[in-house]
């Protein structure tokens, strides 16, 4: 999110305010009492920005493991000392599917263009025989037949080594779904290999991925994003009292249906001590509108508050169709503050 505060209005009302309350308290007899009873009236922004689904944290780092069996090798058949194990390969057919999901398991996206996806992976060889070098991890999309990603190990990885890999590609388009192929696997055997401890491989595989410059979206799925900022009203010590109103004015310029809150932190940012809403405001595709929410203790809460938080939830229900987004598709908020100030006496 893109933020902008405009607090500074507010301290200069409540300057000029004092000041003229100082002025008249001057001319005033010693035996006249001092009332500070000027109110004035504040109409300014104080917090303005913008929000995209780009923003989606939940597909910025993924991090999954994929399984790689004994049996895949035709290395199960072996038990206790085994005092020939052939040479055996080419093997090409490990293939793995994987779909990349959310913390609650649930799909997020089709598909997204990135500048770019760094593809890390290790792996330890639990075999009691040597992988040959020249191995090669495939990742695709599925159903493509081209490759994202083909690494081809360079060295060999006796038993209970570990090797590691590092690719990067630049634009691409990277689905949901994944397939991760492992071919070419070979290995020279060997004499009085021990099968007593053996188990499956497991790859750890981490995808970096930057710079999201659009965003498929599939019918009926759901998400949300948040992002907090510093908010202080600078009020100061001099005010009484709040009356009157917040307005929030939303333009939303995405495809989407939007479930908006802001929520107003302590310092520690996290301790919630007011929200603009009840309950979410709901905000349909392609909605201008402007909510205004009165409440006289959620104005003054805002002085003690630090941080805001604008968390926004989106969906794709009622669609038929898949729906692309790109970086020209936001959804922009202002929120403003209408409000009379009561100075204290």
């Amino acid at each position: 999110m893109h933020t902008k505060h405009a607090l500074l209005y507010i301290r200069m009302w409540l300057f000029f305010g004092s000041l003229g309350s100082l002025i008249t308290a001057c001319n005033l007899n010693n035996n006249q009492d001092i009332t500070l009873d000027w109110q004035p009236d504040i109409l300014a922004p104080i917090v303005k920005g913008t929000m995209g689904v780009l923003q989606q944290p939940n597909i910025q780092n993924v991090d999954f493991s994929i399984a790689i069996p004994a049996s895949s090798l035709g290395l199960d058949g072996y038990s206790g000392t085994v005092p020939v194990v052939p040479a055996f390969g080419p093997i090409d057919s490990i293939k793995r599917a994987y779909t990349i999901t959310d913390a609650n398991n649930a799909l997020i996206f089709e598909s997204v263009e990135i500048d770019s996806v760094q593809i890390s992976a290790s792996f330890s060889n639990p075999f009691p025989v040597t992988l040959s070098a020249g191995m090669r991890i495939v990742f695709r999309n599925q159903g493509e037949t081209n490759a994202l990603i083909t690494h081809t190990t360079t060295q060999e990885v006796a038993p209970n080594a570990s090797y590691s890999f590092s690719e990067l590609v630049l634009n691409t388009t990277l689905n949901s779904n994944l397939e991760i192929g492992i071919e070419n696997i070979q290995s020279p055997g060997g004499s009085n290999v021990d099968f007593s401890n053996i188990s499956d491989l497991t790859m750890n595989i981490q995808l970096q991925i930057s710079a999201i410059t659009a965003i498929t979206l599939a019918p009926n799925v759901s998400a949300s994003f948040e992002t907090i900022d510093n908010f202080d009203l600078g009020l100061g010590s001099e005010v009484e009292n709040l009356e009157g109103s917040l307005i929030l004015k939303h333009d939303n310029q995405t495809p989407l249906n939007l479930a908006v809150q802001a929520y107003f932190l302590a310092d520690d940012q996290t301790t919630v001590i007011d929200s603009l809403f009840e309950v979410p405001s709901l905000i349909s595709a392609g909605d201008t509108l402007s909510v205004r929410v009165n409440s006289t203790s959620l104005l003054n809460n805002l002085r003690n508050t630090k941080y805001i938080k604008f968390t926004t939830g989106f969906n794709t229900n009622g669609l038929v169709n898949s729906v692309r987004i790109d970086g020209a598709t936001m959804y922009k908020f202002q929120l403003i503050a209408d409000v009379k100030v009561k100075l204290k006496n």
